[in-house]
């Protein structure tokens, strides 16, 4: 999932009071990748660490992340 915004995700750590390392803690990830994704360096994350870190700051998964759409083509044989 992508997050849409770093800002967002470090005022409901604010609002919480979680570190960054805190919330990996909580989440069960490395305090990198939410280094991370606060910093803007890391955008995408699995969808169970969202839902994880969503359920920690108690707010809905979808008020910061949306799921990453991925383009895949194939050829198809006749």
């Amino acid at each position: 999932m992508r997050l849409i915004s770093p800002e967002a995700l470090r005022q409901y750590m604010s609002f919480r009071h979680y570190s960054v390392r805190g919330l990996a803690a909580r989440v069960g990830c490395s305090h990198s990748t939410i280094g991370f994704l606060i910093k803007g360096t890391r955008k995408n994350t699995k969808p169970e660490i969202a839902c994880k870190i969503a359920e920690a700051l108690d707010c809905p998964v979808d008020a910061l992340f949306v799921a990453k759409v991925s383009h895949v083509s194939r050829e198809v044989a006749a």
